[in-house]
């Protein structure tokens, strides 16, 4: 039985899978960080479906073409305000000569597929995902008998690892096979002109063997072990049949990109030499789980954790307000998926994790205008550091295709990262303008890699990674900007993600290209602010120190149009479009960290412009833009607001497996409308990281701690949360005693202040007395390791 201790990080649902046409979006998924395995549930028939992280096929590259000449006419027709002519120039051009990439998608590697033989109607039945463990089981009732079926992917040695146990008299009869993964439950089986080719399948005694080839010429499969106690085996032409078994294990090796034969025979051997039990396999994979899945905790003293998911988000439908229990395991299940889904030498995550059902998902790319970043937004604060290191590896991987960007696409040094790029490459994925103009995604990757020096205190890395990449951006910012004659920078070309200002919409026709998106300087801003900050530390590029200054005095500043909302495009030329699901204009605030509170007019735009931007764009939310709108409220200390927005996706997005899908597709009016609404985890992500910004927020510097907690979080603790400052931070708060207490050990001598809610005007502990009852503010001097504890009433 799966292994639950705490039942805050425990998943219970009470059916199977069951979304018609794409059953395999509901399966509950885990992982070991490069495999990944979602159980559908059946009683009577199962199918686990097998992913792993390097199987992807249909990706086409080419050779970048230089276009680099066509810029002057863009910017030339933008200045015109031609802008539907300025739009496809580049992309046009590329085209012409005969750049058209593919995109490539996830592969599923095979199905395990489950065959039980039942008497009677199944009782009692139950998923259950202890996410302590990473183990999911399916167990009921076939009269007096219950029976439990437990898997998990071991991240000691890469084995899916699967028992079938019962508790009664009758025995376990079960016929078990692999095969392609279902090639009809789809949604774009039509849309594929070729599946991979028929696989290759044999079964004998003990043993199963699957393989098939993918496009690129190259086999992938599994060979699993059948052990069973009691009973005998037979072996059919479509799998191995067990009868009169008291216990079933089966243990799983896959391949990819390898050759059938030479896989087989290995795996064979390998299989058939590892005697260990169940329990063993799993004491052996529990402890390299829990090293990341246990370094921070979450806790709201929750009544109700015993409750169903399907029972807590009709609940959540019922009141308007997601159960404390609920909001505990979403913040762990957030955790969980990326626990499960990636590793430190992983590939990067995208939208449908490590558990991809579909030939050619929807939604199955990296995308660094956003998606990418929300996707990672909980892993440093939420003490998990070693799993962002695939997004640095990854980017400083393909630097050279990064500068063959900016030097052919807008004839600049520096890199240029498009928001998509091309399969095993850093180039231009998608030829698109929308793509092609937005030129953030390098700046906004830099962030990360500077967060990862601020929350780490590892000051190798900033040297080594964070300053060099940071020093390329910027070098880009420095020749793609262009003076207006009041001395600032222009960016043009420019877009806003997923926003046309409105006065360039016409009969629905959305051109993806403007000029000066705030996004664009923002973005600059920090970089250049990071850029800095991290010279002065690490004594880099001391020569560029001054050229940098001067670029941060030519950044315009950001504008508030006149119904006091901040706008997404600073050129009064171009009129706001509200019925958007865009927040890149809110980008100082979140995902950036300026000091924002030190302008109240423009934080109190911020919060005009939330609260506008939602009432008028609910139609077009998603439920990443959704989980933004709730961060965007824990940064502007708007409890309440967040809550309501978490809830409403859950209401509206988010499955019975407790994964999000990206849109609306019950029609409940609140994002766009898809039937099909892909399957995304970028909303679990983005739900994970605002539960932890509403209770411990940091920038470089300051430490906020209950900045966004809601009424009714009446009691609850965090540990082991991270921040900006290098400290760690354990909290724990009670609003109807009226107290707190932090414990705050940091990792580097540091300088910081705390900010703690108004109510708070008594502190204990040492270095109270520089505490200001009137700000709030705690200002703290702390060496290098050094632990202190505080109490605020």
């Amino acid at each position: 039985m799966a292994t639950i201790r705490k039942p805050k990080t425990a998943l219970r649902f009470s059916k199977p899978a069951g979304w018609w046409g794409g059953l395999w979006r509901e399966g509950v998924p885990t992982g070991n960080g490069t495999i990944g395995a979602s159980v559908l549930g059946g009683a009577g028939s199962d199918t686990i479906i097998i992913n792993h992280s390097d199987l992807r096929w249909q990706g086409h590259v080419g050779t970048l073409q230089d276009v680099a000449g066509n810029v002057k006419t863009v910017r030339g027709l933008i200045d015109a305000d031609d802008f539907r002519r300025a739009e496809d120039i580049i992309s046009s051009a590329l085209i012409t000569k005969s750049y058209r990439p593919q995109l490539s998608y996830p592969l599923p590697l095979c199905d395990l597929k489950v065959k039980q033989s039942l008497e009677k109607p199944p009782k009692e039945y139950c998923r259950l995902l202890s996410m302590e463990t990473g183990e999911v089981e399916v167990s009921f009732r076939d009269g007096a008998t219950k029976y439990e079926r437990s898997l998990f992917v071991s991240r000691e040695n890469d084995t899916v690892v699967y028992e079938i146990v019962k508790v009664g008299s009758k025995t376990v009869d079960v016929t078990l096979s692999l095969d392609m993964h279902d090639r009809t439950n789809i949604r774009t089986a039509q849309a594929v002109s070729k599946l991979p080719d028929s696989p290759s399948v044999r079964y004998e005694n003990f043993f199963m063997f699957f393989a098939a080839r993918s496009d690129n010429g190259t086999d992938f499969g599994a060979v699993a072990r059948i052990n069973f106690y009691g009973g005998s085996q037979e072996v059919l032409p479509y799998g191995v049949r067990v009868k009169g078994a008291d216990k079933v294990l089966v243990t799983m090796k896959v391949f990819v990109e390898s050759q059938k034969d030479k896989e087989w025979k290995f795996l064979r051997t390998e299989l058939a030499a590892n005697k260990l039990t169940y329990e063993k396999l799993l004491k052996e994979h529990v402890g390299k789980h829990a090293k990341y899945f246990n370094t921070a905790e979450f806790d709201l003293e929750a009544e109700d954790r015993d409750k169903s998911v399907e029972e807590l988000m009709e609940a959540a439908e019922s009141s308007g307000v997601s159960p404390d229990a609920l909001i505990e395991k979403l913040w762990y299940y957030g955790r969980f998926l990326a626990v499960t889904g990636t590793n430190p030498n992983g590939r990067l995550l995208n939208p449908t994790g490590l558990w991809c059902g579909d030939y050619k998902a929807a939604s199955a790319q990296v995308d660094a205008s956003g998606s990418m970043q929300t996707i990672y937004s909980h892993l440093l604060a939420g003490g998990l550091q070693e799993l962002m290191l695939p997004v640095f590896n990854f980017y400083e991987s393909i630097v050279d295709d990064l500068r063959k960007n900016a030097q052919r696409l807008y004839d600049c040094r520096g890199i240029f990262v498009p928001s998509v790029v091309a399969p095993a490459s850093g180039l231009l994925g998608i030829v698109e303008p929308s793509v092609i103009h937005f030129t953030g995604a390098a700046g906004w990757i830099a962030q990360l890699f500077f967060d990862y020096y601020l929350f780490t205190a590892d000051e190798k890395f900033l040297k080594a990674h964070a300053m060099p990449f940071m020093k390329d951006a910027a070098q880009f910012y420095e020749e793609f900007f262009k003076l207006t004659p009041a001395g600032k920078y222009e960016s043009s070309p420019s877009y806003s993600p997923d926003n046309t200002p409105l006065n360039l919409i016409e009969n629905d026709s959305r051109p993806a290209i403007a000029r000066n998106a705030a996004i664009d300087f923002a973005i600059a801003r920090e970089l250049l602010t990071n850029l800095i900050k991290g010279s002065k530390i690490t004594k880099l590029y001391q020569g560029e120190l001054e050229k940098w200054v001067d670029m941060l005095e030519k950044i315009p500043a950001y504008s508030i149009y006149s119904d006091g909302t901040v706008r997404e495009y600073i050129d009064p030329k171009l009129t706001e479009n509200q019925e958007s699901r865009s927040f890149a204009q809110f980008y100082p605030l979140y995902p950036g960290t300026e000091p924002v509170e030190k302008n109240p007019e423009l934080l109190k735009a911020y919060a005009s412009t939330a609260k506008k931007r939602f009432q008028a764009g609910i139609h077009e939310q998603t439920s990443a833009s959704l989980a933004r709108l709730a961060n965007i409220y824990a940064r502007l200390s708007d409890g309440e607001n967040a809550l309501d927005i978490i809830t409403a996706i859950v209401r509206n997005m988010t499955m019975n497996n407790l994964v999000t899908a990206r849109n609306d597709w019950r029609g409940m009016g609140v994002g766009t409308d898809d039937y099909w609404a892909p399957y995304s985890i970028e909303g679990n992500m983005g739900v994970t990281s605002a539960i932890q910004e509403m209770v411990l927020s940091s920038r470089d510097g300051l430490v906020k701690i209950l900045p966004a907690v809601p009424e009714s979080w009446k009691k609850g603790s965090v540990s082991g949360i991270l921040t900006r400052t290098g400290a760690e931070v354990d909290l724990a708060w009670d609003q109807k005693k009226g107290v707190a207490t932090m414990k705050i050990k940091s990792r580097r001598n540091a300088k910081f202040d705390v900010l703690v809610p108004s109510g708070y005007k008594k502190v204990k502990g040492t270095g109270a007395e520089k505490f200001d009852s009137a700000t709030g503010v705690l200002s703290l001097e702390l060496s290098s390791g050094k632990v202190t504890t505080y109490e605020f009433r």
